[in-house]
């Protein structure tokens, strides 16, 4: 049977590539573009990096009953909290919201990792954290960040509609993944295989998304809307000059 590290060795190959032909893709972008792609350059870079080095093994610490790969948190908590800022960033939600949504995410993720390397409470309470992460994130995107939405214009509301949507529902299928990866339901081929197809799917997919659809963000221009305020209430655009 292959490897574990092998599949992995592919899977930063593959991170590797994609972040090359995104960086060509960006740079091909207008100028006033750019600033909203290349960050997602980043992301698949420094997933190229943390998959390699778990493949090979480094940075890898015995925590509690099990290990934890540095490479895996590296890659990990850096692109979840993006892409789940920058679904929240598109609805045009106060910079507020948008720390909740990166916090409320690594709060998740550690969720996992808890589960994954204790046993009885401190699991039961890391599996637990995982859903009510998750319940928190679906009433911040479909409340009060879908509210900022509304009040943008039509396209860049549907822009926002179709990031969230995508985040969502890859972040529950992994999700899904996790339950049955602690459960032991997973045998170790299948279990990195399709971990690795999920995670790519999650940042290189919705990396590609957001590269065909950024022209709604300038459009818009950008961060000069309209957006909802920690109190709920519509605020006008904060890159107006003095009066």
């Amino acid at each position: 049977m292959i490897e574990p590290s092998a599949i992995r060795f592919v899977s930063a190959g593959v991170y590797a590539v994609s972040a090359v032909v995104l960086l060509v893709l960006a740079r091909r972008k207008p100028a006033a573009l750019r600033p909203y792609c290349y960050p997602f350059v980043g992301v698949v870079g420094i997933a190229a990096v943390g998959v390699g080095l778990w493949a090979a093994g480094v940075g890898t610490f015995s925590v509690g009953s099990g290990t934890l790969a540095g490479g895996q948190l590296l890659t990990d908590y850096v692109g979840y909290m993006f892409l789940f800022g920058f679904a929240a960033f598109v609805s045009g939600v106060s910079r507020r919201y948008v720390g909740g949504v990166v916090a409320i995410t690594a709060f998740l993720r550690l969720g996992y990792d808890v589960a994954e390397v204790f046993d009885g409470a401190a699991a039961l309470a890391g599996t637990g954290a995982i859903f009510v992460g998750y319940v928190a994130l679906l009433g911040l995107f479909f409340g009060p960040i879908a509210s900022a939405a509304a009040a943008q214009p039509p396209a860049r509301e549907l822009f926002f509609k179709k990031t969230r949507n995508l985040a969502l529902f890859a972040f529950g299928v992994l999700i899904a993944w996790a339950m049955f990866q602690i459960a032991g339901l997973l045998d170790q081929f299948t279990g990195t295989v399709t971990l690795e197809y999920l995670d790519l799917l999650l940042r290189v997919g919705f990396a590609g998304f957001v590269f065909a659809n950024v022209e709604t963000l300038a459009a818009e221009g950008g961060n000069d809307t309209e957006s909802v305020d920690d109190t709920g209430q519509h605020s006008g655009s904060m890159g107006t000059g003095a009066d």
